[in-house]
């Protein structure tokens, strides 16, 4: 960046400025509103595009949103801050984004551009997938170009974008289709008949949501000369580290859902190389470097596109066999009531003894426990569970099978820039305390956040924990013994055979 150029810090550069979010409603773009709204207090409006879901209109929806515990610090030191955030009805799988002339007029300031929408189900169909992934980011451009005042967009993709391929630079890679056709085909072929064709049009892709998210890149790349563009591609997302507390999350993707899984007994077979590394990134560092990047897009000059891995060093990342072992550490003392038997179960060597531990040690439990569930009058659950646990398990097996390495050299220079107040404040540093200590505040958010329980029930479920461990080893006991005496009958009429 010129040091000629007269540069403003990030909260001045965003002060007054109208923002405009896709994906408002998802992990990332929660904690992207609560920080725009939290460290540049003079901010101008942020509009946040809600699709009418469920009966709910975009301003109930909003008010969902803003109520969960992630806002809980701004509530309490801003409130006021909060009217800032405008809901807008619209639907990034539509064209023109739904958007009605109403709300056109209402966003033609509009300075800042984030778009997060999109679909991050790996088994979603092809049609779906392009329609949201791909045909959504071009209808975003497509109306960013009538801004006058647009100073950054942003597209949020992933560093799973090209999944074939294990070293990955921060670049454009070579694209499996052309975007439209592929756009042309999911408006113009049957849905049936465009699935069929899938595995071919995608060069066997993994799954249909890199494959989409790869193609949107492309059409980021063909606008840049148009557009202040850049593409941010964050690796697996996890749990707060910092702000604006640590351990805030609400899904049950990446590590944390592994962890989970495990901690409450539902999820005990798996086929994982345990010396793989995962690599994740922290919600709070990677929308940290979201806004330091459009920030600085704005410094920069026109046809300019810089892309950034937001993932991890190698160094700082966790292998499968740490999150079994020192997971199982941090879920042991921090337990969840909600328990369905005590943490255990076997890694798989190959794929048939997978299959096969699956149906000992989850399918056979959950249906014995499901019926008992429905004998005494209430809802059996686990098996349907476990469906979505066996198929979550096959879609990510490509990912669990590989290891990847991200070259993240602009990611690492972004804070260059930056002053020292602004460096605080928007600090992409990550694990500063420490792998372990990271993935416990993580294991704590999710019992508070996901799971709903105060930390007042730790105690209580500790003891529950340890009865299970009890029983379990206890019936392990019985079992093995009961093979054992089996064997010994059997020994003892074969001597009397002979």
């Amino acid at each position: 960046m010129s040091s000629t150029i007269p540069i403003k810090n990030i909260p001045e550069t965003f002060a007054g400025a109208d923002v405009f979010i896709t994906g408002g409603s998802g992990f990332m773009g929660k904690v992207l509103i609560e920080k725009l709204i939290r460290s540049c207090p003079d901010i101008g409006r942020v509009f946040v595009l809600l699709r009418p879901r469920r009966g709910r209109t975009p301003d109930e929806r909003l008010q969902e949103l803003v109520q969960v515990p992630l806002f809980d610090v701004i509530r309490a030191t801003c409130p006021n801050d909060i009217r800032k955030i405008v809901p807008i009805s619209g639907d990034c799988s539509e064209l023109k984004l739904g958007l009605d002339e109403e709300s056109l007029k209402s966003m033609e300031n509009v300075q800042f551009v984030f778009h997060a929408a999109a679909s991050v189900r790996f088994d979603d169909p092809l049609e779906k997938a392009i329609l949201l992934n791909t045909r959504g980011t071009r209808e975003v451009i497509l109306w960013a170009k009538t801004l006058k005042n647009l100073k950054a967009m942003v597209h949020i993709s992933t560093t799973y974008s090209n999944p074939e391929i294990f070293d990955v630079e921060e670049r454009i890679y070579p694209a499996k289709m052309d975007w439209r056709k592929a756009i042309e085909l999911a408006e113009t072929l049957d849905p049936e008949v465009l699935e069929t064709l899938s595995p071919k049009l995608s060069g066997f892709a993994p799954n249909t949501y890199t494959f989409t998210k790869g193609l949107a890149e492309h059409i980021c790349n063909d606008y840049h000369q148009e557009l202040p563009l850049v593409i941010f591609r964050p690796s697996v997302v996890t749990g707060t580290e910092a702000e604006p507390f640590p351990g805030w999350i609400d899904n049950f993707n990446g590590p944390v859902g592994l962890l989970m899984g495990c901690g409450t007994g539902v999820l005990r077979t798996g086929k994982l190389n345990l010396e793989n590394k995962i690599n994740c990134i922290p919600v709070d560092v990677s929308i940290n470097a979201i806004m330091i990047a459009a920030w600085k897009r704005t410094y920069e000059p026109a046809g300019t596109l810089t892309i950034y891995n937001s993932a991890a060093e190698k160094h700082k990342t966790a292998d499968y066999s740490f999150l079994t072992t020192e997971g199982h550490d941090i879920y042991m003392r921090m337990p969840v009531s909600q328990v369905f038997c005590a943490p255990g179960g076997h890694n798989a060597f190959d794929t048939y003894s997978y299959y096969l531990l699956f149906f000992l040690y989850q399918l056979l439990p959950s249906a014995c426990a499901d019926l008992a569930l429905k004998l005494s009058g209430r809802k059996p659950f686990l098996l349907k569970l476990q469906r979505k646990i066996f198929n979550a398990q096959i879609s990510l097996k490509h990912f669990t099978d590989n290891e990847w390495e991200f070259k993240t050299d602009n990611f690492r220079s972004l804070a260059n820039d930056l002053n020292e107040t602004d460096r605080e404040t928007f600090n992409i540093s990550y694990l500063r305390k420490g792998t372990y200590d990271y993935f416990e505040d993580c294991i704590l958010g999710a019992r508070r956040y996901l799971m709903k329980e105060p930390d007042s029930t730790i105690p209580s479920a500790i003891k529950n924990m340890n009865r299970l461990v009890i029983i379990y080893r206890t019936a392990q006991a019985a079992f093995f013994g009961f093979v054992m005496y089996v064997l010994y009958q059997k020994v003892l009429l074969w001597t009397a055979l002979e």
